[in-house]
C-alpha cells in the first residue's frame, strides 16, 4: 500500500519517475474529488491512449462511516462489478486476504490510483481506504496538466486544468472549457497551447441557494425542478419567458439568462483571442500541429471545428444555453440574428457539446505522455553518449532576464565520469557559464531546444507608428485575492536563484548538485505573482495637458528567495561545487563553477540586486514617453504586502510603482539622460 505524496509540503508536479503507470498494468484507477460528489473512472492500462473505460459516481465519503466501518467494506461497496473483482476477485466477503491473493495474480501486483482533488478532506479519506489493498496513490498537480510557461499560473485550480487538458486531448487547441458545478467556470487556450486565463462565478445551484438563504420570501429550487423546467422547454417548445409570471421562473429566468449571454460573450472573445494566430498562419490549420510544451516527436490536434466543451453537473443545460436560440430554453428574439456588418464578416460559427468525464480524459492524457516520455528517455540512455558531444541545448533558469528570455542556450562540450561511474555531460551556455548534467536532464534540455530553437535576435522598433505607453499609476492598487493568497513555496538546494552568503551579484542560475540522485520532489522553485492593475495618470499630447494613461500596468518578478514562508529541511550544498563529494573524496575531474544568474549585469543591476531597497528613497530616476524624457524621485519602498514596488513621483504631477526591474530601467536611463535633469539639485539623496 503505497502512497506517493509529500508529506511536508505539496508540489505543484508529481514526481513521475515514481508515479507513471506500471509495466503490465491491466486497469488503472482515477477519481475527482468535486464539491458534492466523488466521479471515479477506470482507464485501461495497456492501451497506449489509456483512455477511460467506465465512468461512475458516488456520495462523498462520511469520516464517521470510516470510523465505525470496515474500511474494505467501504471500498468494496463503492465499486462496481468489474473493478471490484480486479481487485478482490470474485470473492463477495473483499478481504484483506482476497485482495492480496488477486494481487499476486497480476502482472503489476500494485494498483494505481491517480486523484484530482479540489476537495482535500476527500482526497484524505480515499487515502484511507485505498491504503487497505496493494496500491499507489497518485495525487496529481496543477503542473503535471501545463507548464508555466505554457500559462499556468499558481491559483489556478488543479480541476480546471485537467478539464482543459481533456478537452485538448479530444479535439486540440485552442481550447475552450465550461465547467458547471458548485462554482461554474471557464479555461481557455490558444492555437500555441498558452492559457489564455478564464473566469469563477457561482453555479446554478448556488446561485438559487444563495438567493433562498439571504431573502425571506424567495423559494428553494432544486437540481430535480430545475431539469423538469428545462426538459419542458425544449419537449413542449415553451420556453422560460423573459418577462416572467412566477417567482420560480422569474429566478430561472433570470440565472439562465446571465449563462447564456455571459457565456456567448465569453465565446466571442476566445474565438477573437484564441484564433487570431490561425488566421495569420494558415498553415496552421491543418489537421495537427506541434504543441507548445510537447516532445519534439508530438504533434496535437487542431481544433478547427471551433468546438466549446461544456462539462460538469450542469453541462448539459449550460450546452443547451449556448446553443442557437439558446436551445430553447429561454425566450429567443429574432433580431438577435442579425448579421454583423462586413467589418466583422469573419466566421463565428461555432460547435458546442457536453462531455460529463472530461477530467478523465485529460487524466489519461497525461498519463499516455508520461509513459511516452520514460520509453524515449531509456531509449535515449542507451544511445553512444559521444555522439551528444557538440549539439545545441537549452534549459529554463528562474532569474530576471532582460529580454524577459529565462532560456539559456548552450552546447554539450564533452562526456565526463561522475562519481558512482555514471557519465554526465559537460554544457558550457553561450554567456560562458558552465555545468554537469545527468542523461535524463540532457535529454530534457534536447527537448526544450526542439521546441525553442536558438535566441531570437531583437528588431529594432521602426521609427513610424511608436506604440503609445500605457499609464503611470498614482498609487498602487489593492491586491487582488489571487495575489494576496500565494503561498510561496521554499527554495530547493536547486534553486535557481540561490545567493552565497547575501551576495549581491553572485545569483546562481545552476540548479546546484545534490550529494544523492534523488530530488526533492516537495518544494518549487518560483511562483509568479500577478500584475497589478494600473491607476489612470496625467499625459501630455502636443502640448496641452490631457488625462491620458502613461505607462503600463505595474509587472512584478519576484526573486522567490525573498518571501520563502515555510521552511523545508535542505541539505546544504557547497557554493561552487557542482556535486557534494562523498567522505571528502576529491572528484575524478575538477567540476565546472556554478552556473551564474547573469555574466552580463551592469553596476546598476548589482547595485538595486545587492541592496537595501530603502536605499534608492530619494533618488532621481527618467523614463521615455512618447520620446519625451520625463524626470521624478523614488518617493518610498513598500513591501508591506507582496508584491514589493517603489513608489516614483514624476515633477509634472505623475506618479508610479516600480517593481525591481522598472527601477533598474528607470535608474539606467536617468544615468543616460541625468545630465539633463533641471531639478537634479533638489535631489536628496
Amino acid at each position: 500500500m503505497t502512497e506517493l505524496r509529500a508529506q511536508s509540503k505539496l508540489p505543484h508536479k508529481t514526481n513521475w519517475s515514481d508515479a507513471a503507470p506500471l509495466d503490465g498494468e491491466e486497469l488503472i484507477f482515477s477519481i475527482s474529488c468535486g464539491n458534492s460528489h466523488l466521479h471515479w473512472a477506470t482507464h485501461h492500462g495497456n492501451a497506449e491512449d489509456y483512455n477511460p473505460l467506465i465512468f461512475w459516481r458516488t456520495p462523498h465519503l462520511k469520516e464517521e462511516d470510516l470510523e465505525h466501518e470496515d474500511l474494505l467494506g467501504v471500498l468494496s461497496r463503492n465499486l462496481p462489478d468489474d473493478p471490484h473483482d480486479h481487485i478482490f476477485g470474485k470473492s463477495v466477503d473483499a478481504t484483506a486476504e482476497d485482495a492480496i491473493s488477486q494481487s499476486k495474480q497480476r502482472a503489476a501486483p500494485l494498483i494505481s490510483v491517480y486523484i484530482v482533488s479540489t476537495n482535500r478532506g476527500q482526497e484524505a479519506l480515499l487515502a484511507k481506504i485505498w491504503s487497505t489493498v496493494p496500491s499507489r496513490f497518485v495525487v496529481m498537480r496543477g503542473g503535471d496538466f501545463f507548464k508555466k510557461e505554457e500559462g499556468r499560473y499558481d491559483t489556478m485550480g488543479t480541476d480546471r486544468l485537467a478539464t482543459l487538458t481533456g478537452a485538448v486531448h479530444l479535439h486540440g487547441h485552442p481550447a475552450l472549457v465550461f465547467d458547471g458545478g458548485t462554482a461554474t467556470t471557464y479555461s481557455a487556450t490558444d492555437s500555441s497551447g498558452t492559457i489564455l486565463g478564464g473566469g469563477i462565478g457561482p453555479g446554478i445551484q448556488s446561485k438559487f441557494r444563495s438567493l433562498t438563504k439571504d431573502t425571506d420570501a424567495l423559494p428553494e429550487i432544486t437540481t430535480e425542478q430545475v431539469l423538469a423546467r428545462v426538459n419542458e422547454a425544449q419537449e413542449k417548445g415553451k420556453p422560460l419567458p423573459t418577462f416572467a409570471r412566477n417567482t420560480q421562473e422569474a429566478m430561472m429566468a433570470d440565472a439562465f439568462q446571465e449563462f447564456a449571454l455571459k457565456g456567448r460573450n465569453v465565446i466571442e472573445h476566445w474565438l477573437e483571442k484564441a484564433y487570431d494566430k490561425l488566421a495569420d498562419n494558415p498553415a496552421e490549420t491543418t489537421s495537427e500541429v506541434k504543441s507548445a510544451g510537447a516532445p519534439a516527436e508530438t504533434t496535437t490536434k487542431v481544433n478547427t471545428d471551433k468546438r466549446v466543451i461544456c462539462t460538469g453537473g450542469d453541462g448539459d443545460i449550460l450546452m443547451q444555453l449556448l446553443q442557437p436560440h439558446y436551445g430553447g430554453v429561454i425566450e429567443h428574439m429574432e433580431s438577435n440574428d442579425r448579421a454583423k456588418s462586413k467589418d466583422n464578416a469573419i466566421s463565428r460559427s461555432y460547435v458546442v457539446e457536453a462531455s460529463k468525464h472530461l477530467m478523465h480524459y485529460g487524466i489519461a492524457s497525461v498519463l499516455a505522455a508520461q509513459v511516452k516520455l520514460r520509453k524515449s528517455k531509456d531509449a535515449f540512455s542507451k544511445n553512444p553518449h559521444e555522439e551528444h558531444v557538440g549539439k545545441r541545448v537549452a534549459k529554463h533558469f528562474e532569474v530576471e532576464a532582460d529580454d524577459g528570455d529565462n532560456i539559456f542556450r548552450g552546447k554539450v562540450m564533452k562526456v565526463i565520469k561522475a562519481e558512482g561511474g555514471e557519465n554526465e555531460f559537460r554544457i558550457k551556455y553561450d554567456d560562458g557559464d558552465s555545468e554537469d548534467v545527468t542523461t535524463s536532464e540532457l535529454f530534457d534540455m534536447f527537448e526544450l531546444f526542439s521546441v525553442h530553437g536558438e535566441k531570437k535576435s531583437r528588431k529594432a522598433a521602426p521609427a513610424k507608428g511608436k506604440k503609445k505607453p500605457a499609464p503611470k499609476k498614482v498609487k498602487k492598487a489593492k491586491s487582488s485575492d489571487d495575489e494576496k493568497a500565494v503561498d510561496i513555496p521554499s527554495v530547493p538546494a536547486k534553486s535557481a536563484k540561490s545567493k552565497a552568503n547575501g551576495a549581491p551579484t553572485e545569483e546562481k542560475k545552476t540548479d546546484a548538485k545534490k550529494a544523492t540522485k534523488a530530488e526533492p520532489s516537495d518544494v518549487e522553485k518560483a511562483v509568479d505573482i500577478p500584475s497589478v492593475p494600473s491607476k489612470s495618470a496625467k499625459s501630455k499630447a502636443n502640448g496641452a495637458p490631457l488625462e491620458e494613461k502613461k505607462t503600463d500596468a505595474k509587472k512584478v518578478k519576484k526573486i522567490i528567495s525573498s518571501y520563502v514562508e515555510k521552511a523545508v529541511h535542505i541539505h546544504s550544498l557547497p557554493a561552487r561545487s557542482a556535486k557534494n563529494k562523498a567522505n571528502g573524496a576529491p572528484p575524478q575531474e575538477k567540476k565546472p563553477a556554478a552556473k551564474k544568474a547573469k555574466t552580463v549585469v551592469n553596476n546598476i543591476a548589482s547595485l538595486v540586486n545587492g541592496s537595501d531597497p530603502r536605499s534608492f528613497v530619494r533618488k532621481r530616476v527618467a523614463k521615455d514617453f512618447d520620446g519625451d524624457t520625463y524626470y521624478g524621485t523614488v518617493m518610498e519602498y513598500d513591501d508591506t504586502e507582496p508584491p514589493a514596488y517603489w513608489h516614483a513621483e514624476y515633477d509634472d504631477g505623475d506618479e508610479e510603482d516600480y517593481s525591481k526591474k522598472d527601477l533598474i530601467k528607470a535608474l539606467k536611463y536617468y544615468e543616460i539622460k541625468g545630465k539633463n535633469d533641471t531639478n537634479k539639485s533638489n535631489k536628496k539623496s
